[in-house]
């Protein structure tokens, strides 16, 4: 029965792994989460800047389109006027050209502001733009590196569950059987140490009728709070030295 304890006090050890490397490996899509949203932040005011410059853009050609409109039909105007027979056509056309005048300052004005905003708009958009690049070549590197990481943490995953399932056939079926039972129900933490009449995966006390089968390797018992496996830190300790070879 002390050959059991010394299998799972080396479950133990492993199971503690593959938790830390299974955080680890659940830690990394948050990171590179992380990443995409910063990126995303960037690419929204590069995209909100290029839109402002864009929309500028088309104002302005839209203004000067209809400021050489206008002069046109000021043209235009301007030489039937000169046909007006009568006085009273000679003020219409008079009062029309003044109104396509009033038209055309108003124009010059949005043409003129449009112009001006156009070159900070623009060092705004080439600044925003150089800002997204940097910026995208930084995650793309740091989203590498966590594949690489996460590549590197899968091979070492595998090994140790490897390793792991090499271990559970060396249980007794009925020890092997429980193992899986309390591994599935505890979701990766089977077993845990007893030390003190306690156990100290829920800090819960156990009788001392059980503490002492666990202590003398007799029987396997689960802790009855928590429902794990209980070992003694003998069960690490028998073969600390092979099991850090193995790991």
């Amino acid at each position: 029965m002390k050959a059991q304890f010394r299998i799972l006090g080396k479950l133990k050890r492993l199971d503690e792994k593959l938790y830390r490397l299974q955080t680890e490996l659940e830690r990394i899509p948050e990171e590179v989460k992380k990443l995409d949203q910063k990126l995303a932040r960037h690419k929204e005011d590069f995209n909100l800047q290029k839109a402002n410059f864009e929309a500028n853009e088309k104002l302005l050609r839209k203004a000067e389109l209809d400021l050489k409109e206008k002069e046109d039909f000021i043209r235009k105007a301007e030489g039937k006027m000169m046909e007006c027979k009568t006085n009273e056509e000679y003020q219409a056309a008079q009062k029309e050209i003044e109104g396509f005048k009033s038209e055309k300052s108003k124009l010059e004005e949005v043409v003129l502001t449009a112009m001006n905003g156009m070159d900070g708009l623009k060092n705004n958009l080439k600044a925003a733009e150089t800002k997204f690049k940097e910026e995208e070549s930084v995650v793309n590197k740091e989203k590498k590196e966590f594949e690489e990481a996460k590549n590197k943490l899968l091979r070492s995953y595998e090994e140790q569950a490897s390793h792991k399932d090499g271990l559970v056939t060396q249980l007794s079926p009925d020890a092997a059987s429980l193992y899986r039972r309390v591994f599935g129900i505890t979701k990766g933490i089977a077993i845990c140490l007893a030390e003190n009449s306690s156990c100290l995966g829920c800090n819960m006390k156990i009788r001392p009728q059980l503490f002492n089968e666990v202590l003398g390797a007799k029987v396997i018992h689960r802790c009855p709070s928590c429902g794990r496996i209980l070992i003694t830190a003998s069960a690490e300790l028998d073969e600390n030295t092979s099991a850090d070879a193995q790991l």
